[in-house]
């Protein structure tokens, strides 16, 4: 069976949507089933329409429901075929993106929308209980990253890594602000950034918020194949998003890594880190401080965290899991044509 996967964006800087897509495509073919991405950032919808005519798939599996829904919807219809919905973040925090004529008709459509774990899907029900129906929870999948070449972090220095791409939802500027009474106390601590440029006005924000701060650093754009070389460099991973629609990419990638994480305490990471156990979830600035503060000189408590948070990720969120569960998924929508 041949799957067409529809993904809002496959250049530009480094989005958890490509990740996933990618991840995805790569593990369907074990599963039996054959895939090519159409990226809607660089193909028009005119294009695709060959692309299909081509490649003649049996589903169109889109990611976002906001960025990809209403082409998968068309591409779908006049093609007569069944699509589906992922929802991966924004599409279902964003009340513009939500609540957009295009996205529900989107929603009300798809043969299935899916999501990657239950809190996302109870949320996506509360707002729109006549969906339930179609709503099904495939869990995420990481695949653990490899080392290349080793990044070179300063003797004697305790490195927090914020992996994301520069934008107000990541919470860059809140989490400068929230280090930096620890900064003054510990000359060891740095915040390495490490994404690239989405919104031109916040990434300004951001420079000028982190010019005369030598303990933060702008690392730009990472490539991905490098990001396990950039966890392996750091002591602590940090997630201050003030929404996730599933389990971040970075945070996944990171525990599998063995790298003890703190994230804000929002839905998409209250579903994957267990406080205390698999890392550490925080509310506000004040708590992030006070989790902060012993976390600086506890470095026993640091690797055993880690180590704990890769146990947990390997055997819950294999990717041929994720491959299995959208594999059975594609068998049953494909039966209703």
């Amino acid at each position: 069976m041949r799957i067409v996967l529809l993904s809002p964006f496959t250049s530009g800087p480094l989005r958890g949507n490509m990740i996933t897509v990618q991840r995805i495509a790569h593990h369907l073919p074990a599963v039996g089933y054959e895939s090519t991405t159409i990226g809607l950032d660089t193909t028009s919808l005119d294009q695709a329409q060959q692309l299909i005519d081509h490649y003649r798939p049996e589903l169109v599996h889109a990611f976002h429901a906001f960025h990809s829904g209403p082409a998968a919807r068309l591409l779908a219809l006049r093609n007569r075929r069944p699509y589906l919905i992922t929802m991966t973040g924004s599409d279902l925090y964003d009340p513009d993106f939500l609540h957009h004529p295009d996205t529900l008709l989107a929603l009300q459509d798809a043969a299935a929308i899916t999501c990657f774990d239950s809190l996302a899907a109870d949320q996506l029900i509360r707002r729109h209980p006549e969906l339930e129906p179609r709503v099904q929870v495939i869990p995420q999948g990481v695949t653990p990253l490899t080392t290349t070449e080793p990044f070179l972090r300063p003797a004697d220095s305790f490195i927090i890594l914020l992996p994301a791409a520069i934008r107000p939802v990541k919470g860059i500027l809140e989490a400068i602000t929230a280090l930096a009474p620890l900064a003054d106390q510990e000359p060891r601590l740095q915040l390495w950034l490490a994404g690239g440029d989405l919104d031109p006005a916040y990434t300004a924000q951001v420079r000028h918020q982190a010019a005369g701060l030598p303990w933060v650093h702008l690392l730009g754009e990472v490539p991905h194949q490098r990001m396990g070389d950039l966890f392996a460099a750091c002591d602590l991973v940090l997630n201050n998003s003030s929404f996730e629609g599933g389990m971040a990419n970075t945070l996944l990638e990171a525990m599998a890594a063995g790298k003890p994480v703190i994230a804000n305490d929002v839905t998409g990471n209250r579903s994957l880190i267990r406080h205390g156990e698999t890392g550490w979830l925080f509310r506000n600035q004040r708590q992030l401080q006070q989790l902060m503060q012993p976390l600086l000189t506890h470095a026993k408590l640091l690797k055993e965290t880690g180590a704990a948070a890769k146990a947990f990720v390997t055997s819950h969120f294999p990717p041929q899991q994720e491959a299995a569960g959208l594999a059975a998924l594609y068998t049953r929508l494909a039966q209703t044509v």
